[in-house]
């Protein structure tokens, strides 16, 4: 699978840098067919850039899955050093374990279904 849209990945790292980038050490991994383990596909660092997926990145903890939304790579070379640069770029994810978001998240007092006799008032949002 590899680094690309639609990915899921595993957060190992993450480093806030300002406001609109954040550091994240992610990997992929996919299944071997043959031997039903995982197998590491992708393992390394991606900068999470704009506000949104910067601040959205800064919240996230080490072990929480996420999907990957608009990723990009880019190369540079620099001819005085001769050193080729790679660079991981993700404008977007979604938090797949819900450890960092409220997605998923169960109210503390679950409003009772009308089918269970009276609403409570309490809960009414006028």
């Amino acid at each position: 699978m590899g680094f690309r849209t639609g990915a899921y990945a595993k957060v190992w790292e993450v480093t806030s840098m300002s406001d609109t980038s954040t550091k994240l050490r992610i990997s992929v991994s996919r299944k071997n067919k043959q031997t039903g383990e995982y197998e590491q596909d992708f393992s390394g660092f991606v900068l999470a850039i704009g506000t949104a997926a910067a601040s959205k990145a800064a919240r996230l903890k080490a072990g929480d899955r996420i999907k990957l939304g608009d990723v990009d790579v880019s190369t540079k070379y620099d001819k005085v050093k001769k050193v080729s640069y790679t660079n991981f770029k993700m404008f977007s994810f979604d938090v797949e374990n819900g450890s960092s978001s409220s997605q998923g998240a169960a109210p503390d007092n679950p409003q009772p279904t009308v089918d269970e006799g009276e609403i409570d008032d309490s809960r009414l949002p006028f």
